[in-house]
């Protein structure tokens, strides 16, 4: 038992180091744009899409493929700084009922001036770009994330996301 214990956290550990992996000068690794042409979106002139329920977002076939088992402990890097659920805030501000709504909104949390100005409504297509490089996305945020290289890695996340947030 205890070995199945340390060697799970070993995992999540891993998962976390490669998650937070900032892909710097040095690292042996390159972080991956948000889209397989052109340069990363940017949230300035970024349309999220149409706003649905979870149940509709994990009705489309990308969703609906996602393992959103392994995107639970993916989670485990979004934990270290934010609730799932409407609770006190830690470092960073509580995901519950994040899709559908619009970025900096709640009160009682300093977030930075760029993510207020950001204008950026939360749905899986602006979280998928969010997570693949956050300081890319909304240039100026105060978030410390260097996000997710891999869209797999992004895409079970959200499938996750979408239903510990409701």
């Amino acid at each position: 038992m205890a070995l199945r214990r340390s060697t799970a956290t070993v995992a999540v550990l891993g998962l976390l180091v490669a998650a937070c992996d900032s892909g710097g000068p040095g690292s042996g690794s390159v972080a991956a744009p948000a889209s397989p042409v052109g340069p990363p979106a940017r949230a300035a002139e970024f349309d999220p899409g149409p706003i649905k329920t979870a149940a509709e977002y994990l009705a489309e076939p990308e969703l609906a493929a996602a393992d959103s088992a392994r995107g639970e402990l993916l989670a485990f890097a979004c934990a270290a700084c934010h609730q799932f659920r409407e609770e006190v805030t830690l470092i960073g501000p509580h995901l519950h009922g994040v899709f559908g709504r619009q970025a900096a909104s709640l009160e009682g949390f300093a977030y930075s001036p760029a993510l207020r100005q950001s204008r950026l409504v939360w749905t899986p297509r602006s979280l998928e770009a969010w997570l693949a490089d956050p300081s890319g996305f909304v240039a100026g945020t105060t978030m410390a994330f260097s996000g997710y290289r891999s869209a797999e890695d992004r895409r079970d996340l959200i499938a996750f996301l979408l239903r510990a947030t409701q």
